[in-house]
C-alpha cells in the first residue's frame, strides 16, 4: 500500500543536517526504514514492509541536500499533544529512477 504524505515539513539544522517531520504513523519503531530518491521532486519513504509513503514536491534546497547526504533524521509527531513520538535516522538510497506506483490514499493528518 502506497500513501501520499500530503503534509510534512523538511528543514536543515545549523550543521546542515536534513530533518523531516511527519505526523505520527505508528507508535512502534519502523522496520528498516529507507528513502529512495532519484534527484527529482519526489521521494519514496519505506517505513516498514507494507508502509510506503510518497514525499511529494520537495523544494529545491531539500533536493540538493538529498543528493549529497546519506541519511536524514525523521521525527514522527503528535500535534494534538505537541510532542515527538518517535525519532530515528533514515538512510537515503539514490536510484536512477523511482519505481512506478499508484497511490492508495492520502495522509493528511499533519
Amino acid at each position: 500500500m502506497i500513501k501520499q504524505m500530503k503534509l510534512y515539513t523538511n528543514f536543515l539544522t545549523e550543521k546542515g543536517d536534513l530533518v523531516c517531520v511527519i505526523p505520527v504513523l505508528e507508535t512502534k519503531q519502523p522496520s528498516q526504514p529507507k528513502i529512495l530518491y532519484d534527484g527529482g521532486e519526489h521521494a519514496l519513504f519505506y517505513r516498514a514492509p507494507g508502509e510506503t509513503f510518497v514525499l511529494d514536491y520537495l523544494n529545491e534546497v531539500v533536493q540538493v541536500v538529498l543528493k549529497q547526504t546519506q541519511k536524514l533524521l525523521m521525527f514522527e509527531v503528535d500535534l494534538q499533544q505537541q510532542n515527538v513520538i518517535l525519532d530515528y535516522f533514515v538512510p537515503i538510497m539514490m536510484v536512477e529512477r523511482l519505481p512506478a506506483f499508484e497511490l492508495d490514499e492520502t495522509v493528511e493528518a499533519f
